[in-house]
């Protein structure tokens, strides 16, 4: 009895140890099934991974003669520019937020030798840096070194990488052939990216710029005085993917109109057909395969001549970035691929006030309806993807020669090309931000 009973305790405290560790139990969970339990068959819904709570960043502001114009020095007159403004907030955010554990500042310059330098400063001296301007003569660092030299720097910190800069490329003047190379200098500035499953986020916006400006095309004017005119800025935010997606969610905020992100991939989206819901009520015969499951992702379909099947599929984006949950944005880029049928994309909507009070639909934040007027074949699938797309700012901001902002604002010089060199970083990752499928049988009368 003594022996049964010291086996006992033993069991019972490597069982509680195993809770603790998650992955004996949850291995014992996945295999064996209670009666409480739903009957293997059934789909069940994971919860999107979401961003991590809290995390370091690392933040990096250009600090070369050619950012002078975004911070000039201030009077009570005058209004803090765009830049001043978002910054300020950014820093702030950073300094004081719950939502950053850790956190350094560096002003990104070049040293006598032209190589990259980041000066570790105090907040105090970068807020003073964004509110009373740049006082010092610092050149530019060529903008692949700056990047390489920041990301090399925080990933050896575990940390997030926030770079604010006009990302105007100065190349070495004895090396103009970079001009020529700037995608393939870009990708190798970030292979640590790569290298590191590291995802990149880049935000746009245009400020108001006093002062000198030094175009990367140098003809005409090596430099052009502006008094005001927009100049594009931008923030890079480099990390793990549920790390940059807490930076741009929750510290940043607000963010400007001007997204792209490389990398991101979501995996498991929960998704649904909608047809026990009066709000997305189906047309024709159509009902979940299984009988009892509460995620339907599996169907019996019947479309007729006259009566072609329409149906809704609920998605909860509620992780992804705010521009690719954008309903114009669906609806511009969402894609629909049959196996085994016709079918098309109807209404795509997100999830209304009334909606989200109804539990059933709750916890999905967009709906889209699915028209099927045909089937093939007796079995098949109907998958829905968001493919990785280039968004349509970037070639709108990009310019072969800057040498005149005032003339066209709002351009940056070979902004594609430094996109095309970040997008290389993923060549071999999946091609859709997202992909569902919904499996179906063809139903017999």
């Amino acid at each position: 009895m003594l022996l049964l009973c010291m086996a006992l305790v033993f069991s019972g405290c490597y069982k509680k140890e195993s809770n603790q560790e998650g992955t004996p139990s949850e291995k014992l969970s996945a295999q064996a099934q209670t009666p409480s339990q739903k009957p293997a068959d059934e789909p069940v819904n994971e919860t999107p991974p979401a961003a991590r709570a809290k995390v370091d960043v690392d933040l990096y502001l250009e600090v070369s003669n050619g950012m002078k114009g975004f911070m000039p020095p201030p009077a009570a007159e005058k209004e803090p520019t765009v830049f001043q403004k978002r910054l300020n907030k950014l820093i702030s955010e950073v300094q004081d937020g719950i939502y950053v554990e850790d956190k350094r500042y560096y002003l990104a310059g070049q040293n006598a030798q032209g190589q990259p330098v980041l000066d570790s400063v105090s907040y105090g001296t970068l807020k003073n840096t964004i509110t009373s301007g740049i006082k010092a003569n610092v050149l530019g660092t060529p903008l692949p070194d700056m990047l390489q030299a920041a990301l090399n720097n925080s990933v050896e910190r575990g940390a997030v990488s926030v770079v604010i800069s006009d990302f105007i490329h100065g190349p070495d003047p004895n090396n103009p052939g970079q001009f020529l190379s700037l995608d393939s200098d870009i990708r190798s500035s970030l292979k640590k990216a790569e290298h590191e499953n590291l995802v990149v986020a880049v935000l746009a916006d245009a400020s108001p710029f006093f002062g000198s400006f030094y175009p990367a095309v140098k003809k005409p004017a090596v430099k052009r005085t502006l008094n005001g005119e927009e100049v594009p800025f931008y923030i890079w935010v480099i990390g793990k993917q549920q790390e940059v997606q807490t930076v741009t969610n929750k510290v940043l905020r607000n963010l400007p109109a001007q997204q792209a992100y490389f990398g991101f991939d979501y995996q498991r989206v929960p998704f649904s057909a909608m047809l026990k819901s009066n709000t997305f009520k189906p047309l024709g015969v159509v009902y979940c395969t299984s009988r009892t499951a509460e995620v339907c992702t599996s169907l019996n379909l019947m479309p007729e001549k006259d009566e072609p099947v329409e149906f809704t599929i609920g998605l909860n984006l509620s992780n992804f970035p705010a521009s690719l949950q954008d309903v114009a944005y669906l609806k511009q880029h969402l894609r629909l691929a049959v196996t085994g049928g016709k079918a098309s994309i109807g209404t795509v909507i997100v999830a209304s006030e009334d909606v989200k009070a109804t539990p059933d639909l709750a916890q999905y934040t967009h709906y889209v309806r699915v028209k099927v007027p045909q089937l093939t074949a007796n079995t098949g699938s109907i998958s829905l993807a968001l493919p990785q797309v280039a968004p349509a700012w970037i070639g709108q901001w990009s310019t072969a020669n800057d040498n005149n902002p005032a003339g066209a604002p709002r351009k940056t010089y070979q902004l594609n090309s430094i996109m095309e060199g970040v997008q290389a970083l993923y060549r071999d990752k999946s091609e859709n931000v997202f992909s569902v499928t919904m499996k179906f049988n063809k139903e017999t009368k």
